[in-house]
């Protein structure tokens, strides 16, 4: 069931980059030919879903995905914190970050070198509690939903 996480987080993104703070991420985005990760910052996507036979491919449940879209928000997060941006936004944190897949590395990066920087994680309600023990602290929010203030509303 699609519960608004990605829309909700990408109207309070452009809410505080409005207000002249330096937001950056990557959002999970569904479309007609499959998942995408899109860039924040620049718009940039790139295909999640339907890895090629000569790519590696990271298996959720009955999800394939491409590790190399993995590599690619990785790099565009990176840069975004080495040009300090105030907050982080990934979607989403999941089964494959609680098995140490997916962005878990990058989250203990920027918990661990970049303290300050408020990490906006989207998570599934099932998974908050979960989630939150693994790489929360008190810089963290999760399930925007429940915990991001609607942009206009």
């Amino acid at each position: 069931m699609d519960s608004g996480k990605t829309r909700r987080a990408a109207a309070w993104a452009e809410a505080e980059a409005l207000a002249g703070r330096s937001v950056a991420g990557v959002l999970a985005l569904k479309t007609p030919s499959g998942r995408r990760f899109m860039d924040l910052a620049s718009g940039d996507e790139v295909a999640l879903e339907h890895p090629r036979l000569d790519e590696t491919a990271v298996t959720v449940g009955r999800f394939q995905f491409r590790q190399a879209a993995f590599d690619w928000a990785v790099q565009r997060i990176e840069a975004a914190l080495e040009q300090g941006a105030g907050a982080i936004v990934i979607d989403e944190v999941g089964p494959l970050e609680m098995r140490g897949d997916g962005f878990a590395g990058l989250l203990d990066r920027i918990g661990r070198d970049y303290p300050a920087v408020e990490r906006v994680l989207l998570v599934r309600t099932s998974l908050v509690d979960e989630v939150a023990a693994r790489f929360g602290d008190p810089a963290c929010l999760f399930d925007p939903p429940r915990n991001l203030p609607a942009s206009g509303t």
